[in-house]
């Protein structure tokens, strides 16, 4: 029995994970994806990061507490009269030997506190400028997670366009070469010139060279979708869709650029690094102003670890600068970071608006392109048709069969190069206005999956 289920484990390993998995819908590609990225797990990583380093900022208003301890031996003068007032040994007699001492031991422990009561507006800009680091990271992570989707996409798209010319193609050639064997018998009857036949056989020598070149294009395309999923070679299941003609909701220029403009996580992100440039002008120029600390110790002394003395001392401790030679420099150099953050800003605004732009137009160009290629797919198909039974009654060169069939390969291929390009300029434009989110996927996975 234990050896019956030992033999259907292994096998049961031994079957690829690309059988056992199910079709794979974009959804699914997204969800996969997303989860192995080595740059989401790094923006993730940064995330963490500056909620860390907000949460260090905000304990910095508790100021700091630490122990003390040290022992010292040594004869000193000074040191050796200090040491005997700490441990309360010192008499009249020690002021004999005040200039030449005996050595002094001493085992020295104690704790020290001090609170920040002004700082300058040091700490709390610096919390300020941690919880806007926490937003920019956070905008970062979303917005890499909407370019990576888009990169997900993009493959898996570029998978069944793919996948739908090496089927195309493989099916030209088959048809093309019955059309030769057929050809074949007729050129040994001498009803076919050869100039004609040598001809074709070029033509179906160009078929075999798309056919070759794209199913190895789909090779690759699949092994760069694994790869972009995190999965090993072979693991790859089938993805659930084919590329046709669907309609997504009209979009307007201005609807995407107000999208953009408000939503935008990159722009998010650096107008949150602009306003932290601004807040760490604010703390140079404020590095004038006096702090404030009320601080307090106790401290414990002995020589020989058995009679502890103790003393206490407590108090507020005002420091203030009275010149810095380099203040000028220091603040002229904030600003100039406070312009160039914004600068940075306000071209990443225009760059936003053009990407929309230039994906929108992208994207009507191939909508307006495809009923131009649908119609040149169909009067080539027409075209073929109808050479077909003239060729097999003897009216047309098999030559002239052949480049129509060549004809209907190009067409198609086009055909479903301008659908390929109707739905990656379709997410082109979501991820420029910010709004590819796991709805839209959805929607696209559910409109392009094999379900009518």
């Amino acid at each position: 029995m234990i050896r019956s289920i030992t033999i259907i484990s292994v096998l049961l390993t031994a079957i690829p994970a690309a059988a056992k998995a199910g079709p794979l819908t974009l959804g699914a590609a997204v969800e996969q994806g997303l989860k192995s990225d080595n740059i989401i797990k790094e923006e993730a990583a940064r995330v963490t990061g500056a909620r860390a380093g907000l949460s260090q900022a905000k304990m910095s208003r508790l100021g700091g507490f630490k122990l003390k301890g040290m022992y010292t031996d040594g004869t000193d003068p000074v040191y050796a009269f200090a040491t005997a007032m700490k441990q309360g040994t010192f008499s009249m007699a020690s002021l004999a030997t005040i200039n030449n001492p005996s050595p002094a031991r001493n085992y020295m422990g104690g704790i020290e506190a001090g609170v920040p009561l002004f700082t300058g507006f040091a700490v709390s800009n610096a919390v300020k400028m941690g919880g806007l680091g926490v937003e920019a990271a956070q905008n970062g992570y979303e917005r890499a997670r909407a370019g990576i989707t888009f990169k997900i996409a993009y493959q898996w798209l570029t998978v069944l366009l793919r996948e739908k010319l090496a089927e195309v193609s493989a099916e030209s050639v088959k048809s093309a070469e019955a059309e030769l064997k057929t050809a074949q018998m007729l050129k040994d009857k001498g009803m076919v010139l050869g100039s004609d036949y040598y001809g074709a056989e070029a033509i179906l020598s160009t078929l075999k060279g798309y056919d070759l070149n794209w199913r190895k294009a789909l090779e690759l395309e699949n092994e760069k979708l694994a790869i972009t999923l995190g999965l090993p070679p072979g693991a790859l299941p089938a993805p659930a869709g084919e590329l046709r003609e669907v309609a997504y909701a009209p979009k307007t220029s201005a609807e995407l650029d107000a999208a953009a403009a408000g939503g935008r996580r990159d722009l998010k992100a650096l107008e949150k690094m602009a306003a932290i440039s601004k807040t760490s002008q604010a703390m140079q120029e404020n590095s004038v102003l006096p702090v404030v600390e009320a601080f307090g110790a106790w401290e414990t002394n002995s020589e020989s670890l058995s009679d502890f003395r103790s003393n206490r001392l407590v108090g507020l401790r005002l420091t203030m600068p009275l010149g810095d030679p380099a203040y000028y420099a220091k603040k002229n150099a904030a600003a100039a970071e406070t312009s160039m953050a914004q600068s940075r800003l306000d071209e990443a605004r225009k760059q936003a608006k053009v990407e929309t732009e230039d994906a929108l137009n992208n994207y009507q160009a191939a909508v307006e392109s495809l009923p131009i290629a649908k119609e040149t797919l169909d009067k080539a198909r027409q075209s073929y048709e109808l050479f077909v039974p003239l060729y097999r009654q003897g009216r047309q060169s098999v030559l002239e069969v052949l480049r129509a069939k060549a004809s209907v390969l190009q067409a198609e291929a086009a055909y479903y190069e301008t659908l390929y390009k109707l739905n990656l300029y379709h997410a082109q434009t979501l991820l420029a206005s910010e709004t590819l989110d796991a709805a839209a996927i959805n929607e696209m996975s559910e409109k392009l999956g094999t379900g009518k």
